[in-house]
């Protein structure tokens, strides 16, 4: 009997050996590197750069890493936010993970490192060692596997909910805990996460140009990209933003067709290969003379504008194609995007809608909204002429955002246009809401941390003070919005909470 127990004393001894030696070693990376970042056969090791064997060790079985996420997370200050870090600390929340919690400056190892057993403790103390040992067996060592996969699950409840995005990234809510009243507030704090972009060719895409008179203002960005002689116009703006849209789109491999609309008072439709007859959608890389420049952004390159009322406004390239502006008619362009979409297969239909102005004649964008098939438009107010809320009687840019599942993004610095306009099809965390026991949802987006929108992957923390909670059970819900390349979405979570606060669980356990 004796001889057992003192058996069972060495074993939980070398395991809380093996469970020290490992924490040693990780505590001697650089605060750079997440410390649950390891090689496939070698838990303590890592690459400094990416590495196809790199494994995270947080909890379940090691997990492959995307080259994305180890350079925009795991090798990064910022891997704190990580959600399989976070799980993977609240999973052993012993002394030795305290300096995993945060990042934690470079600790060099002792020169007497061997690992000392300890004496045997009274029983009491022993099980309760040798349990904070088996649980940091469980996650941290790479023969866990899903062990610690089911204590976290049964044991450490968790209110988050993921979902994806039309285009399949992924997004994520979490409420982690509710702190106790302090004064007149409870500060909340919360996660989201947004994933990459996945290459599926499942989206096609359509950029629709204001060409009306004013977009040759010279108050714009890009240059001359139309060769007109007027750099920096407005138009030269729409064109060098859409071109990195349309360079982000072939990065991401998100988008599988494209088509390139132009509109003042009617619109016209590009013509994108020199093919006979009206080539509308094509790939966003095709490059049918090999000079390095996509057939779709040739295109662009061949818009122009005109001074006069009885000037006519189009394409040139591959076939001239043309309307005229007396005006300016939001329907005309959206009517035009919808026929360019009429028959296309992929199950994301997204139209980018750019104007530097008002919606000055024609029919009510909702007699033309949807399309058929129904599209998401996101729509852009470039310069200080054009706005996301003034809404004239035939409908803006705010109303075609709205009938369509869109957004509306105002953008008074034509300098920022391409950057922003570049991340559309990029999967970004756009809002963030919360609601409390059911009622006005509140805009809680600058309580995150970074800027909204902020593109992926990134995990955000989200740390909000909430008015002080009455006695009681109350519920709390927090609602992430995102887009990627296929329109946006959201994902809720919801938790119970008394007055006190405390860690928030899932409504639905």
């Amino acid at each position: 009997m004796f001889g057992r127990r003192s058996r069972k004393v060495e074993e939980e001894a070398a395991r809380e050996a093996k469970r020290r030696a490992l924490f040693e070693e990780l505590a001697k990376r650089p605060e750079t590197v997440c410390p649950f970042l390891g090689m496939v056969d070698a838990r303590t090791q890592f690459h400094d750069g990416v590495a196809a064997e790199h494994r995270c060790f947080a909890f379940g079985d090691p997990a492959e890493l995307s080259a994305e996420q180890q350079t925009k997370v795991c090798l990064q200050r910022g891997y704190g936010n990580c959600p399989r870090y976070l799980r993977g600390v609240l999973v052993i929340p012993t002394e030795e993970l305290e300096a995993l919690r945060r990042p934690q400056p470079n600790v060099p190892r002792p020169a007497t490192a061997a690992p000392v057993v300890p004496a045997a403790k009274p029983a009491r103390e022993g099980r309760a060692r040798g349990l904070l040992a088996v649980m940091g067996v469980l996650v941290l060592l790479a023969t866990a596997g899903g062990a610690g996969y089911w204590y976290l699950r049964n044991q450490v409840a968790s209110s988050a909910v993921v979902a994806t995005l039309p285009a399949g990234a992924e997004i994520k809510a979490e409420l982690v805990s509710l702190a106790p009243p302090d004064g007149d507030t409870q500060m909340l704090h919360a996660t989201s996460f947004i994933g990459a972009a996945q290459a599926v060719h499942n989206t096609t895409l359509i950029y629709v140009f204001d060409l009306s008179r004013t977009t040759q203002r010279v108050d714009g960005c890009g240059g001359d990209q139309n060769g007109d002689g007027l750099p920096d116009t407005v138009l030269d703006c729409e064109i060098a933003s859409a071109a990195a849209l349309n360079a982000q789109a072939i990065e991401n491999g998100s988008v599988r067709e494209v088509g390139l609309v132009g509109f003042g008072k009617g619109a016209a439709r590009a013509d994108l290969a020199s093919a006979g007859g009206e080539q509308s959608r094509i790939g966003p890389g095709e490059d049918e003379d090999g000079d390095g420049t996509p057939n779709v952004v040739e295109a662009m390159q061949s818009a122009f504008s005109a001074t006069l009322r009885t000037e006519p406004v189009g394409f040139a390239r591959y076939t001239r194609e043309t309307t005229t502006s007396p005006t300016t008619v939001f329907s005309a362009g959206i009517a035009a995007a919808c026929e360019a979409l009429a028959q296309a297969t992929d199950p994301n239909l997204l139209v980018v809608f750019l104007s530097d102005g008002l919606n000055l004649s024609g029919p009510h964008v909702s007699n033309v909204l949807p399309c058929n098939p129904a599209a998401v438009f996101q729509t852009f107010a470039v310069g200080a002429a054009a706005s996301c809320v003034d809404e004239p009687e035939v409908g803006g840019l705010g109303t075609i955002a709205e009938l369509t599942d869109g957004t509306c993004t105002a953008v008074t610095d034509l300098t920022q246009l391409p950057e922003i306009l570049g991340a559309v099809v990029v999967p970004q965390l756009t809002r963030m809401e919360l609601t409390i026991d059911g009622g006005e949802p509140i805009d809680i987006s600058e309580a995150a941390a970074g800027n909204l929108p902020h593109s992926g992957p990134a995990s955000i923390e989200i740390d909000y003070a909430v008015p002080a909670l009455t006695a009681g059970d109350h519920e709390l819900c927090l609602t992430v919005f995102g887009s990627d390349a296929g329109g946006t979405g959201s994902v809720s979570s919801c938790s119970p909470v008394g007055s006190s606060g405390g860690r928030l669980t899932s409504s639905a356990d």
